[in-house]
C-alpha cells in the first residue's frame, strides 16, 4: 500500500524521543510513550508491539491514537510536529514495514534538571517545581541509559538531527557526553539560557562546534522576563546573549516564544528586543490548556482582552512587516479571531490563579497586578 503525504510522518521509522520522565516515544508530541528506560532498553522499545503499530497505522494512511495532537492542529490550520516529507523520506529508505527503524533524529531531554520554575511550566520539564510540590523524580537506570548510547554510536554515521532540551540542556551531564561521541555533527539547542554561559562547559563545547544552532526560550523583557521566568536573571541573560554574539552566531540565534497572557500584551517590546539582539526568527507556540495553566491560556479570555491581543498583533505587524517570525503571529491571530467565547472562563478565576501561583513561587519581586496593571485592573471589574 503506497502511503499518502497527508497523513504520512517519517518520526515513528526514525526519531528517538526522550522525555525528562525516562519514556520513549515518536515525538514530543505523541499523546502517550512507546516504552520507558526505567524498565527496558531502547532496543526493547524499538521493537514492541507499540512502536509497530504507530507504524502500521502510517503504512495503512490512518492516524495513530498517539497522533491526536498533530491531527487536531492542522485541522486547526496551526503547523504541527508531523513531518510529513514522503518523497524526499522513501529516496532514502526505500523498503519500509511495520518493523523498520534507522535512527536519523534525536530529541534528548535525560531529565528535568531546571534551575528556572517558569510560571507556566510543571514538573515534567522542571526539578524546581518538582521540589515546590514536593514530587520524587526517579532516575534512568545506567545500563538503559547506556543502551541508548550504544544506538547512537552504531548509528552516528545516519543521525542528521540532533536536538538538545530540557529541563535545562546546561545542566544536563549527558550533553557533555553527547557532544563528545558526535562531535562532527551539528547541534539544536533549546536554552532557558539563564546559566551563565562562560562558566558552562557544555555552552563550551557548543560554541566550538561551529554548527550548533542556539534556540533560546523566552517571551518577555526585563522584569516581566524574571517574573515569567522566575529564578532567572534578565542581566544574566543579556550578558549571555551578547556573549554568544561575540561568537559571531547571528544566524544562528532562534527565539521559541510562548504565546500566553503574559506574552499577550507585550509584542512591541519584544519586538524591539529581539531585532536589537540580532535574532533570526522567532517561533510562537500558542500555549493550550493543560489543567495547571488555564489561567495563562489567551484563548480562555473574554473577548474584550483576545481583541486587546490581536490589536497587539496587528501593531507588530504594521511596525516590523519583516521581523523575525512575524508571520508565525499570523496563525495565532487567526485563532483568536475564530475561536468560541462560550467555554471563556470567569475573570475572577483568573486573579485567584495568579494569587495561588504567586503564593507557591516565593521571593517573587512583583506580583502580575504590578507588572500587568491594566490587565489586571480588567480582570479586577
Amino acid at each position: 500500500m503506497a502511503m499518502h503525504k497527508s497523513t504520512f510522518c517519517s518520526l515513528p521509522f526514525t526519531e528517538i524521543f526522550l522525555g525528562p520522565d525516562g519514556m520513549i516515544k515518536t515525538c514530543c508530541s505523541a499523546s502517550h510513550a512507546i516504552g520507558s528506560l526505567h524498565t527496558h532498553s531502547i532496543q526493547e522499545i524499538l521493537c514492541n508491539d507499540t512502536a509497530k503499530d504507530i507504524r502500521q497505522h502510517i503504512i495503512e494512511n490512518k492516524w495513530h491514537p498517539a497522533c491526536i495532537q498533530c491531527q487536531r492542529q492542522e485541522l486547526q490550520g496551526v503547523a504541527s510536529e508531523r513531518d510529513g516529507k514522503l518523497e524526499e523520506f522513501v529516496k532514502v529508505h526505500s523498503e519500509v514495514d511495520k518493523d523498520y527503524f534507522k535512527l536519523t533524529r534525536l530529541d534528548l531531554r535525560w531529565s528535568n534538571t531546571c534551575n528556572l520554575s517558569c510560571v507556566y511550566c510543571y514538573e515534567y520539564f522542571s526539578s524546581k517545581w518538582a521540589n515546590i510540590k514536593g514530587i520524587t523524580v526517579n532516575t534512568i537506570k545506567d545500563e538503559n541509559e547506556n543502551s541508548l548510547f550504544t544506538l547512537i554510536e552504531k548509528d552516528k554515521n545516519y543521525i542528521q538531527t540532533i536536538l538538545m532540551l530540557g529541563g535545562e540542556p546546561l545542566l544536563q551531564k549527558q550533553n557533555k557526553k553527547l557532544i563528545e561521541l558526535l562531535h562532527d555533527k551539528s547541534f539544536y539547542i533549546l536554552t532557558n539560557l539563564t546559566v551563565p554561559v562562560t562558566s558552562n562547559a557544555i555552552a563550551k563545547q557548543l560554541l566550538e562546534n561551529r554548527g550548533t544552532n542556539w534556540g533560546i526560550s523566552f517571551e518577555t523583557v526585563g522584569d516581566k522576563f524574571e517574573y515569567v521566568r522566575h529564578g532567572g536573571s534578565w542581566e544574566t541573560f543579556n550578558k549571555n546573549i551578547d556573549y554568544l554574539n561575540e561568537h559571531k552566531i547571528y544566524d544562528k540565534l532562534e527565539a521559541h516564544s510562548m504565546y500566553s497572557i503574559y506574552s499577550a500584551f507585550n509584542l512591541v517590546e519584544f519586538y524591539e528586543f529581539v531585532i536589537e539582539k540580532r535574532f533570526t526568527t522567532v517561533h510562537w507556540n500558542l500555549l493550550e490548556s493543560s489543567g495547571y495553566n488555564e489561567h495563562s491560556n489567551v484563548i480562555q479570555l473574554p473577548n474584550e482582552f483576545k481583541k486587546l491581543a490581536i490589536d497587539e498583533i496587528e501593531i507588530c505587524q504594521l511596525m516590523f512587516p519583516n521581523g523575525p517570525g512575524i508571520t508565525n503571529l499570523e496563525p495565532i491571530k487567526q485563532a483568536l479571531i475564530n475561536s468560541s467565547t462560550e467555554h471563556a472562563h470567569h475573570k475572577t478565576s483568573f486573579i485567584k490563579e495568579f494569587e495561588t501561583l504567586e503564593n507557591l513561587l516565593i521571593n517573587k519581586k512583583y506580583k502580575f497586578m504590578d507588572l500587568w496593571p491594566s490587565i489586571h485592573n480588567m480582570l479586577s471589574i
